[in-house]
């Protein structure tokens, strides 16, 4: 999601569960060759289990291609600034193949619409709907590690029009624009969450940084991100930290997790945005059995505050007279 310096101003930066990027690099020798980059920006996948919230990275397997899906209904304008996206990450030092699909891919679809998008914090010119699986908690016992953790499928909206200004009037989206929201956008869908507060990445929020690199992108001078590159560098799952709380307020996701590996739920899968983060599992029918992790930007500052949410469909599978609470 992009938004302008207005907005950017208003938000607060999430510093706390995310070690300093120097920090990172004392644990994590491999970050030093990607330097400068700000992977301590990243908003960090949330695993709340067994009386601890552990705050990880999760991204895709380089071992496998992850096909992406151009929309049928572009114009050949727009496909050529999609393309032209997919192959600079493909390009950017990653280690992925990204081959590109005509029409709908199972790993990164891309998806045009002739508005604005719609996210939780209003029209923008884009989003990405990102999906990490892990193992089951039952076989989650390295304190260092999220085990199974990788991205599954991502979802990346991008908007032909900008949101309508204050006087109501909106316009197309020129090429670069929409290159440089792409890239943003494909940042996301690749495992960076968040957005970085400064720095030479496309992963900041400012939109006209984000229209320079699609502008120098298409100028030819080509693209690099060290902060992606970073993130590629630690082993998908890399847990930066981990913060011992109170059991009542895991005791939600614990029983949720035992009721679904009794019964043979995929999962656990999780997703993470700027304010909030989900723990989930799946049916055979799709249904899913949800918990939100609330106010995440108050939980990445302390992580001793966390305060899970279920969702409806999980709080009728979860007895409440079995439900813990503070003591």
């Amino acid at each position: 999601m992009l938004f302008g310096a207005a907005t950017l101003l208003a938000v607060l930066a999430c510093q706390g569960a995310v070690p300093g990027d120097d920090e990172l690099a004392e644990r994590f020798p491999a970050l030093r060759a990607h330097q400068p980059h700000r992977l301590s920006d990243v908003n960090p996948y949330v695993m709340p289990r067994a009386g601890s919230v552990s705050f990880f990275t999760c991204r895709w397997n380089p071992e496998l291609p992850v096909p992406v899906g151009i929309p049928l209904d572009t114009t050949g304008e727009e496909r050529a600034a999609l393309i032209q996206a997919v192959e600079a990450w493909e390009a950017a030092g990653l280690g992925l193949r990204l081959p590109l699909v005509d029409g709908e891919s199972d790993a990164i679809q891309i998806e045009l619409t002739d508005g604005p998008v719609t996210t939780p914090a209003g029209p923008d010119t884009g989003n990405a709907l990102v999906e990490c699986r892990m193992a089951p908690l039952s076989r989650q016992t390295d304190p260092r590690m999220v085990r199974g953790a990788e991205l599954v499928s991502a979802r990346v909206r991008l908007a032909r029009r900008t949101p309508p200004d204050f006087r109501g009037r909106d316009r197309a989206l020129a090429p670069d624009e929409l290159r440089g929201a792409a890239l943003h956008e494909l940042g996301h869908a690749l495992g960076f969450q968040g957005h970085a507060q400064r720095g030479n990445t496309v992963m900041v929020r400012e939109l006209a940084a984000v229209r320079r690199a699609g502008a120098r992108l298409a100028a030819g001078k080509g693209f690099e991100d060290p902060t992606l590159r970073a993130l590629y560098a630690l082993p998908s799952g890399t847990v930066l930290s981990r913060t011992p709380v109170d059991g009542w307020r895991t005791d939600l996701v614990d029983r949720m997790a035992r009721l679904a590996e009794a019964n043979d739920l995929a999962g656990p899968f999780a997703r993470v945005g700027d304010g909030a983060a989900r723990i989930y599992w799946r049916d055979d029918a799709g249904r899913e059995y949800g918990l939100w992790v609330l106010e995440l930007r108050e939980v990445l500052r302390r992580p001793e505050r966390l305060l899970v949410l279920p969702e409806s469909r999980t709080r009728s599978a979860l007895p409440r007279s079995r439900d813990a609470g503070p003591r």
